[in-house]
C-alpha cells in the first residue's frame, strides 16, 4: 500500500498539472498552423510568417525580457543587502509585519496603487503642483505607461523584493550562518570577506531556482504590464491577450503563434537551466 502513494502523487501531477498545460499548447499550436479555428482553413504558415516579419514579437521579447531582469536584479539585490545589513531588526515583529504586508496585496491592486500615486493626475503630481514644482499636471514626468517602464518595474519590485528577503532570512537561519561567519572571523576573515565568500555565495547557491522561476513569472506577468505598461512594445502576456481579442479574426491565430514561440522560448530556458544539473545529481 506504501509503495502506491507515490504512484497516486505522480499520477495527479501529471493529471493536474502536466495534461492541462499540454492539452492547453497542443490546440494553441494547431490554431497557429490554421488546422483549428473560427475561420482557419487548413494547415497553413502564414500566420508564423505575418509575426515573424512583423518583428513585434521580438521587440515585445526584448522589452519583457530588459523589464524582468532588471526587476529581478533590484530586487534580489536589494533583499540581500536588506537581509545582511538589518536581519535582526528584520525579526521585531512591528518591523517585519511593515516589510511582509506587500506580500499579502494582489497584483492588479499593487498596479493600481502605483497608478494613483504616480500618473500625471495621481498623489504625487497634485503634491508637486501644490508645492509649485510644475505649473500643470503634463509637466509631470511619465512614470506611468512610459517608454523606460519605470511604473512596471517599481511593482515588480515591490512585490517581488519582501519575498526574497522573507527567503533569505529563512535560508540564513537553516544555514546557520551568522555561526559560520563568527567562525570564519575568528580564523581571521575581515567582514567584507565574510560577507563575500560565505553569506552571498550560500544565499544565492540556496535559491537560485527560486529567483529563475520568479524571474519567468515576471516575464510572462500581465495584470500590471496591463494597468503600467504603453502601447507598444508591450510585454509579452498582454501583447497575446490583445491579439487574441481583436475583431480580426486572423490575428486570433496570430496572437495563438506568439503563445507558442513564448511556451518554447521558456521550456527550452527552464530546460538548459535546469536539466544539465539534474543529470549531475543523477550521476
Amino acid at each position: 500500500m506504501k509503495n502506491r502513494i507515490p504512484h497516486i502523487g505522480l499520477v495527479l501531477f501529471i493529471l493536474v498539472g502536466i495534461l492541462p498545460f499540454a492539452l492547453a499548447f497542443i490546440y494553441a499550436l494547431l490554431y497557429s498552423f490554421g488546422i483549428v479555428g473560427v475561420v482557419n482553413t487548413g494547415f497553413t504558415f502564414k500566420f508564423w510568417l505575418a509575426v515573424l516579419h512583423s518583428g513585434e514579437f521580438f521587440k515585445s521579447l526584448i522589452y519583457s525580457t530588459s523589464i524582468a531582469l532588471v526587476s529581478m536584479i533590484a530586487s534580489v539585490g536589494g533583499a540581500l543587502w536588506i537581509t545582511i545589513k538589518f536581519r535582526q531588526n528584520l525579526e521585531k515583529k512591528f518591523l517585519s509585519f511593515i516589510a511582509y504586508l506587500p506580500l499579502a496585496i494582489p497584483g492588479v491592486a499593487t498596479g493600481f496603487f502605483i497608478f494613483q500615486l504616480l500618473s500625471k493626475g495621481g498623489f504625487f503630481a497634485r503634491i508637486s503642483y501644490a508645492v509649485g514644482w510644475i505649473n500643470e499636471a503634463t509637466d509631470f514626468p511619465d512614470l506611468v505607461n512610459d517608454t523606460f517602464a519605470f511604473g512596471i518595474t517599481l511593482a515588480f519590485i515591490t512585490m517581488v523584493l519582501p519575498f526574497f528577503v522573507l527567503l533569505f532570512l529563512n535560508v540564513f537561519k537553516n544555514e546557520r550562518l551568522d555561526e559560520l561567519s563568527i567562525l570564519a572571523q575568528s580564523l581571521g576573515a575581515t567582514r567584507r570577506q565574510v560577507v563575500r565568500r560565505i553569506q552571498l555565495p550560500i544565499l544565492l547557491k540556496k535559491t537560485r531556482i527560486l529567483i529563475v522561476l520568479y524571474f519567468i513569472f515576471l516575464l510572462g506577468s500581465y495584470e500590471i504590464p496591463l494597468i503600467l505598461g504603453q502601447e507598444s512594445p508591450q510585454m509579452l502576456s498582454v501583447l497575446i491577450i490583445r491579439e487574441i481579442k481583436q475583431y480580426d479574426l486572423d490575428k486570433i491565430s496570430e496572437g495563438y503563434v506568439v503563445a507558442v514561440l513564448y511556451t518554447i522560448i521558456v521550456s527550452v530556458a527552464v530546460l538548459l537551466l535546469f536539466l544539465p544539473k539534474r543529470k549531475n545529481a543523477l550521476l
